[in-house]
């Protein structure tokens, strides 16, 4: 039986939309994401006034203990498609993400809008969506996982702005990787 269950968090951060806007797509590598593997742009384009991205993220994946018995221990890494919509006009920037691998098994696709609040504060709203044939207790830990997830990759943006004191954030070593 498949079941889901929805999250939505908002997370505020005291720069202008086009500073976060920015800083989301530099936050890799940082200290805060070193599960991250690669990220690769599929596709760019410009399409009525508007960036469309499509980008193929790889992760490294720990499979927890819950879950150990129904994925294979050969699924080291997990694939994710996240697709972009930047509306300079309008300053929105909706980003969607999904699991490409497992998802007969627990499917999570993420949708982040960001959108000023003012001048200098931008609001992240997130809602996510987690189905699958698992257990509640399983979908539940996943969760609270994600949710772990969120304040680092939060973490991880406010070090590209210089918000976090002594973060060790290294504008060369992303550009290089980024560049690749």
């Amino acid at each position: 039986m498949t079941s889901s269950k929805v999250g939505i968090y908002l997370t505020s951060i005291k720069k202008s939309w086009g500073d976060v806007t920015q800083a989301y797509w530099r936050k890799n590598p940082s200290p805060f994401s070193k599960h991250i593997i690669s990220e690769d742009v599929v596709y760019r384009g410009i399409v009525n006034g508007k960036l469309q991205t499509t980008r193929l993220l790889v992760k490294h994946q720990k499979i927890p203990r819950l879950l150990q018995q129904i994925i294979p221990k050969n699924y080291k890494f997990a694939y994710v498609k996240e697709t972009s919509i930047v509306d300079p006009t309008t300053q929105e920037c909706t980003i969607t993400q999904e699991n490409l691998n497992c998802q007969n098994v627990l499917h999570v696709v993420e949708t982040i809008r960001m959108k000023p609040r003012g001048l200098l504060e931008t609001v992240l709203e997130r809602k996510t969506r987690f189905k699958g044939a698992v257990s509640k207790f399983t979908r539940e830990w996943a969760m609270k996982k994600y949710e772990e997830n969120i304040k680092n990759t939060d973490k991880a943006i406010m070090c590209v702005l210089g918000l976090i004191e002594g973060c060790s954030f290294d504008a060369t070593l992303n550009k290089q990787l980024m560049i690749r």
